[in-house]
């Protein structure tokens, strides 16, 4: 089964395949990514995200996820491209970067989240919306000091209550895209990670941690996501411009 998907940019340009977030889907990304100029970009909705709803819930996981981009990558022709992703999309990044370090070029980690682990403590109220109803999931303590330190933060979270389905929420939260930070030391391709202040889904000390072990990266720090929104964008691919045609 192939994952829906939609391009940007010209189909002769530069492609680059890049994976949206938990809970989020391909829109996030062509929302996103809108000021690339000569690049080609594949944006798929991974499993139990968008149209791609049809899959079973029980095959969900990092290397599933990888698996089926790798499928998308073959259908289209793609030999090689750049990589991306933001929060679950880098760890799905990460996860074909060691498994299929012969498919890409150069990659890009937005806001990572994961790092070695399965159920990382910053993503637990994500893992809950999955599991319990919006009343019962907003009157947790938890979410209601969220809520009054970072409301934006917040608030995302509960968007997940527009998704159809949500089993893929905790089941991804129990999951890990690699099983040891040093193994991230074999990726030498080019690598840009890029973090975001005030995001408690997305802590700047993940990006960090993957950043030191990587032994071809680089660094940015953007504008915060959920209060400055625009500048964030305009930031970001003004980053992604730079990094993909040096």
């Amino acid at each position: 089964m192939l994952l829906s998907f939609e391009t940007l940019g010209p189909s002769d340009g530069e492609p680059l395949v890049f994976l949206h977030g938990l809970g989020a889907g391909r829109t996030q990304t062509t929302s996103g990514l809108n000021n690339l100029p000569g690049l080609h970009i594949i944006a798929p909705d991974m499993p139990g995200h968008g149209d791609s709803m049809s899959f079973d819930p029980a095959t969900y996981s990092f290397d599933s996820f990888a698996d089926h981009t790798l499928a998308l990558m073959d259908h289209l022709g793609l030999e090689k491209c750049h990589l991306g992703g933001l929060s679950m999309g880098s760890g799905i990044a990460l996860n074909i970067a060691l498994r299929y370090p012969d498919r890409f070029k150069k990659l890009i980690l937005l806001r990572p989240s994961w790092l070695d682990s399965p159920q990382p403590a910053h993503l637990k109220l994500v893992a809950d919306a999955g599991e319990m109803t919006q009343p019962d999931f907003e009157a947790l303590p938890r979410f209601q000091a969220l809520l009054s330190a970072n409301p934006p933060v917040a608030n995302s979270i509960t968007a997940v209550y527009q998704r159809p389905d949500n089993a893929v929420l905790s089941r991804m939260w129990n999951d890990c895209p690699f099983s040891s930070l040093s193994q991230l030391k074999t990726i030498t391709a080019p690598i840009l990670v890029l973090d975001s202040p005030r995001d408690d889904l997305h802590p700047k000390a993940v990006a960090t941690k993957i950043a030191n072990v990587l032994p071809n990266s680089q660094t940015a720090h953007l504008p915060a996501r959920y209060h400055e929104p625009e500048a964030y964008q305009t930031a970001l691919n003004q980053h992604l411009n730079n990094f993909l045609k040096s």
